[in-house]
């Protein structure tokens, strides 16, 4: 009996040993699952904070990404505006403030101010900001961030573009083979005007001693030309004036009267081993002579520079050159309306290599630019072969070819390439090379 007691307690002792253990557990574990709880929650408001400020923060960088995007397109609008006109500045910063506007910032019109863009004559570089900023109204709005009392953030981003000539200082490459007589006067003193100048149908009549003027030139006066070079103030040649000019390319001859201003005649270089390479690649030969409309030939020339004439007209081999070098890209049209009205190589709005879309704007690397030599028209060319001395450079963009087989090319003329001294760099014209420098 003493035995069933003792056993009873002993069983009582341990079931209520039991209840305390597993209230313990039970207070314990509560324990543990309300700081759980607790932790997740805490954890929950430091991943929601994260990812809200990841999504500010990427927005922010996509708008500083297009900020800049939208800076170096206006800042390489407007170097090549000074790309044709070196002192153009109000013009420069136009097209920039332009070319903006063609654009936008998270949505908005980026919008850049005159005193946003800074104009380097000297330098021939133009800086653009692009602000999306407090001061102006205009900051790049947050979403998640004005929990934190950040609800605007401002942005900027700055680019300078360059427009600086290609090509050795030394002296002039990739030229056309093709050369063209430089301008002169068909009447008038200096300093020469517009109407001073030959048409298409105009003939070079240099002064005859002794002759009367109306037996040979086509406005009864004599013609004048004046070279560039040290010291002349007033070359009657082809400049900056000239600029945004269509000069017809025909075959010399042909007409009454003599030469004129738009006949062309092909040209090799010299068989003297000072302008050929040894493989003889730049030689005389209507398939080479082709070829240079579309591959530049691996020597440089400067003013006065002697050079041999084809013997012919090449006329087939000029029209598949000229051909040849429009298909290299034939996009690209003249646009009389646009860089303030005064034209430019307009490229229509396009994708790049990687896809992406670029917006239209002048293009003046479009390699329809070339560099084309101009000879004294006092020394022109014979029938047969004949050395004649190059007396400047210019640069044209060929446009289409011409309908009819009978029609001539025409090519738009952009400036000077060299001012007659090949040791200083050039001041106007193309080619030149447009590019960000930061």
């Amino acid at each position: 009996m003493n035995y069933i007691v003792g056993r009873s307690v002993r069983i009582h002792e341990y079931a209520h040993g039991r209840q305390v253990a597993m209230k313990g557990l039970k207070d314990k574990l509560g324990s543990e699952i309300g700081a759980a709880i607790a932790l997740v929650a805490l954890s929950m408001v430091a991943l929601i904070s994260a990812v809200a400020l990841a999504v500010d923060v990427g927005m922010l960088v996509t708008a500083r990404t297009e900020a800049q995007r939208v800076a170096d397109l206006s800042a390489l609008a407007g170097a090549g505006i000074l790309a044709i006109d070196p002192s153009a500045e109000a013009a420069a910063r136009t097209e920039a403030i332009d070319f903006a506007l063609l654009n936008t910032v998270q949505g908005d019109l980026a919008v850049v101010l005159p005193g946003d863009v800074v104009v380097d004559l000297v330098e021939s570089t133009v800086t653009v900001q692009v602000m999306r900023i407090q001061s102006r109204g205009t900051p790049v709005s947050t979403f998640f961030a004005r929990v934190f009392g950040v609800n605007s953030v401002d942005i900027t981003a700055v680019a300078t573009a360059i427009a600086e000539p290609v090509g050795p200082e030394s002296g002039v490459d990739c030229l056309l083979p093709i050369m063209l007589p430089d301008r002169w006067a068909e009447r008038g003193n200096a300093p020469w005007s517009d109407s001073d100048f030959p048409g298409v149908d105009d003939s070079f009549d240099p002064v005859i001693e002794g002759e009367d003027p109306s037996h040979y030139d086509d406005d009864g006066a004599w013609d004048t030309y004046v070279p560039p070079g040290d010291g002349v103030t007033h070359p009657t040649g082809y400049d900056a004036t000239a600029i945004g000019t269509r000069i017809e390319i025909h075959e010399a001859g042909g007409g009454g009267g003599g030469m004129n201003p738009s006949w062309y005649y092909p040209w090799t270089p010299l068989n003297d081993g000072s302008q050929l390479e040894k493989t003889q690649e730049n030689g005389p030969g209507g398939a080479r002579y082709r070829d240079r409309f579309t591959n530049c030939m691996r020597i440089s020339f400067v003013p006065g520079d002697l050079v041999l004439t084809e013997p012919g007209a090449m006329v087939g081999p000029t029209r598949k050159g000229f051909k040849a070098l429009y298909d290299q890209d034939p996009e690209v049209f003249w646009d009389e309306l646009a860089n303030g009205g005064n034209g430019c190589p307009w490229r229509p709005a396009h994708t790049d290599a990687d896809g992406n879309p670029v917006v239209a704007g002048c293009d003046y690397i479009s390699p329809r630019i070339r560099a084309m030599p101009m000879f004294d028209p006092r020394e022109a060319p014979a029938n047969g072969r004949k050395t004649v001395p190059f007396t400047n450079f210019g640069s044209v963009f060929v446009e289409a070819p011409p309908s009819g087989s009978k029609q001539p090319y025409t090519g738009i003329w952009l400036g000077l390439l060299t001012n007659g001294d090949a040791s200083t760099k050039p001041v106007e014209g193309l080619k030149k090379y447009i590019h960000l420098i930061k």
